[in-house]
């Protein structure tokens, strides 16, 4: 298995020096955020539902924009897509920081999403499954919107643990860089890699006890990131299946945790509109069943992180097969980690209901 990828070191060692330039840049401006937003009391203050007992600085957003910024100035290929990229992640990282510094109303903050959205739409970023018909295309056009504004919140959702949001991030953009190497798919593989980099070098002050927190503005830029990588790249030549299965696995944790609340949400009579789904907040994320079940802050992360790498190992070997039986097992093993976890979730709503 290993000898199949050796003709891919080179390549991937050619990231090395941008992946290194993200960590230094982010691991540097960190502590500047960390000042300023003492400075200017740009704090998140514990309350009722949050895990932490002190403020903690909440602008980690400014740092990761900045330092994606400067890495990419210097290395990335302004290309149209990657510019579109650039510009709509900007939007959102802004958005998300002035929501930290004074919060916004969620049609606000929804409406630079769809701006954003529409920006990476108009250079040719959608979905490319449907058909090339009038009513093909408006559909994909929907998809492609659904897509992003999924997981721009669900990570921002995730956003509950120290060192959560970041680890996921970090972990997605790595099995997305090595698929995209594998499939030598450069530019994608290097935004990829500036995307792990950069959130690697915030968990440096972001894992526990966490010194910063990542504020709306960076756990939206990096799911939008994320989004956009999905997006940007071809995941297979053997089908839609397995090119639209690779990016959905990879992202696998932060989708199932998106549709389990919103559906328990809705069902329960809590949300009822895009807004109410945008504004609601409570403890009943995947982390925090499992924080429910007796679970420390730190166990919970550290177990979300080894599922995310369960399914990314599974993304690997999944673009290898090339028959039709090797390809269902391993999307039904994906699926029999999510009906794990679906169980662990409702164990751990139970356990929390019983403690009331």
């Amino acid at each position: 298995m290993i000898a199949a990828y050796q003709h891919l070191w080179g390549t991937m060692a050619g990231f090395l020096q941008p992946f290194l330039l993200a960590i230094f840049a982010v691991a540097i401006l960190t502590p500047l955020m960390i000042f300023i937003a003492f400075r200017f009391n740009i704090l998140d203050i514990p309350n009722e539902r949050k895990m932490h007992t002190s403020p903690v600085p909440r602008l980690g957003g400014l740092g990761i924009l900045l330092g994606f910024w400067l890495v990419a100035l210097l290395n990335l290929p302004w290309t149209r897509e990657f510019t579109a990229v650039l510009i709509g992640g900007t939007i959102i990282a802004v958005m998300g920081i002035v929501d930290d510094i004074r919060p916004l109303s969620s049609r606000i903050r929804l409406v630079g999403q769809l701006l954003a959205s529409g920006i990476v739409m108009w250079s040719g970023l959608i979905v490319s499954f449907m058909p090339r018909t009038w009513w093909g295309q408006a559909i994909a056009v929907v998809i492609t919107l659904v897509w992003i504004l999924g997981i721009v919140n669900a990570l921002n959702f995730a956003d509950g643990l120290d060192g959560l949001a970041s680890g996921i991030s970090c972990i997605s953009a790595v099995f997305f860089f090595l698929m995209a190497v594998y499939l030598r798919q450069l530019d994608v593989a290097l935004v990829a890699a500036l995307t792990a980099g950069c959130c690697l070098g915030f968990l440096i002050w972001n894992f526990k006890p966490a010194k910063i927190y990542l504020g709306d503005g960076g756990s939206t830029f990096l799911g939008f990131l994320l989004a956009c990588i999905a997006l940007y790249g071809g995941w297979s030549n053997d089908g839609f299946i397995v090119a639209l299965g690779i990016p959905t696995v990879i992202l696998g944790v932060l989708i199932f945790d998106m549709i389990y609340i919103t559906i328990a949400r809705v069902k329960n009579g809590k949300v009822r509109t895009v807004q109410q789904w945008l504004d609601y907040t409570a403890k009943d994320h995947f982390h925090h069943r499992l924080m429910s079940m007796g679970f420390s802050d730190v166990r919970a992360v550290f177990f979300i992180y080894l599922v995310c790498i369960i399914l990314g190992l599974n993304v690997l070997v999944l673009e290898k097969l090339r028959n039709p039986l090797g390809v269902s097992i391993l999307f039904i093993h994906a699926l029999l980690i999510f009906v794990v976890i679906f169980l662990l979730m409702r164990v751990g709503h139970e356990l929390r209901e019983n403690k009331r």
